[in-house]
């Protein structure tokens, strides 16, 4: 019944296995789980209040597809003010994650291919090949930085672009100007699209990751961004396409035979976000304790490699051991209750690895780790 495109999608291994921290709970079994990757702060107060008070005024209706035309100017104005030449018409608002789906659809046809280097946000490669995309891993360096000679070996004719995220999930690297200028160089030398997904770009401890739009246009560029990270906004699914007008008006075309649009209530609370400059700050301070604790507590295993995280709210340990990541992982969540996601999801290179997520409260944090630790060490 099954047609063979969707029967060759892969689940999300994050959102399974939030699926099954939370069946375990169900069983009155307890579980510390690292695999989510979302703050577990509420959304603050102000935004959660504004948006009541949109929807007290009747915003609860159908928006234009591309987005209510205030919070698309608030978008580019915010570009604007950080040096970059974008106008509303460049912003299509869209459900977070579903702005790579547009990004893909719109600028690359069945049987072309994108470059994604490892390890990768998992969902890159799914996303691609349901569009019909070859999705083609390429290895980074030992710390994750770009291998542009490496790169070239797997351009073809079909290649149509690199998709990365900055900072990255599931390194937290953060990749700083001479990076981006380079892959920014490398692609255009190739005739191809970078895609840059940059959710986490406020979540930055060292570094500063820098933007394509700093070295070429949109006509060479896409940016995916949102709210989901830096306001603890995930429930709200509210993210944003930044392009080239030919690409936002054939991405609207899709969303308006699609979604329509993104929810309303939750553009509005968007909107409220865009003024709150306080929050993001708050919560990356919080989040910069909190990797030095885990850093900290993982540091106390001699079995443990970690390059340290810049930024997002992600560690990706090497371990050592003889058991794929997937099978370390499936063990340490039977024998101590802990979830980390296994290296393995996030492509080749990340085998021997697991990712765990720093998004959740100090004290679970201090025994989630020391669990991990004892259970190498025993092991």
């Amino acid at each position: 019944m099954l047609s063979r495109r969707i029967s060759s999608v892969r689940g999300s291994a994050t959102i399974s296995l939030s699926n099954r921290a939370s069946l375990m709970e169900r069983q009155g079994k307890r579980v510390l789980n690292f695999g989510v990757g979302e703050p577990d702060f509420t959304t603050p107060e102000g935004i959660i209040e504004g948006a009541f008070q949109w929807a007290r005024k009747g915003k609860t209706h159908y928006t234009p597809s591309a987005g209510i035309f205030e919070l698309r100017e608030a978008i580019a104005q915010d570009y604007v003010e950080r040096g970059f030449d974008v106008k509303p018409e460049n912003i299509l608002v869209t459900p977070t994650k579903f702005a790579i789906n547009l990004a893909v659809f719109s600028t690359m046809d069945p049987g072309d291919e994108i470059l994604i280097p490892e390890p990768y946000y998992l969902s890159y490669y799914d996303i691609a090949a349901i569009n019909g995309i070859k999705p083609v891993p390429v290895r980074t360096g030992e710390d994750f930085s770009f291998d542009f000679d490496l790169m070239q070996e797997y351009v073809g004719p079909r290649t149509r672009g690199v998709i990365i995220s900055n900072p990255s999930n599931p390194t937290g690297r953060v990749y700083g100007r001479d990076e981006i200028k380079g892959l920014v160089d490398f692609c255009e030398d190739n005739g191809m699209l970078l895609l840059s997904d940059e959710i986490y770009r406020s979540l930055v401890y060292e570094g500063q990751p820098a933007s394509p739009l700093s070295f070429t246009g949109l006509d060479r560029a896409i940016v995916m961004d949102g709210f989901s990270k830096s306001y603890a906004m995930t429930g709200w699914r509210i993210g944003y396409l930044v392009a080239d007008r030919q690409v936002i008006e054939g991405a609207n075309r899709l969303q308006q035979q699609t979604i329509t649009c993104a929810p309303s209530v939750a553009q509005y609370a968007a909107l409220e976000a865009l003024k709150d400059k306080q929050s993001p700050v708050e919560m990356r301070e919080r989040f910069r304790k909190r990797r030095d604790l885990v850093l900290r507590e993982l540091g106390k295993s001699s079995r443990l490699k970690i390059v340290k995280p810049q930024g997002a709210f992600y560690v990706f340990p090497e371990f050592s051991d003889a058991r794929s990541s997937e099978k370390f992982c499936e063990d340490l969540l039977e024998e101590k209750g802990v979830i980390v996601t296994p290296g393995s999801a996030f492509g080749e290179q990340g085998e021997k690895h697991f990712r765990l997520s720093f998004a959740t409260s100090e004290s679970v944090i201090e025994e989630g780790c020391r669990m991990i630790v004892d259970f190498l060490e025993g092991s």
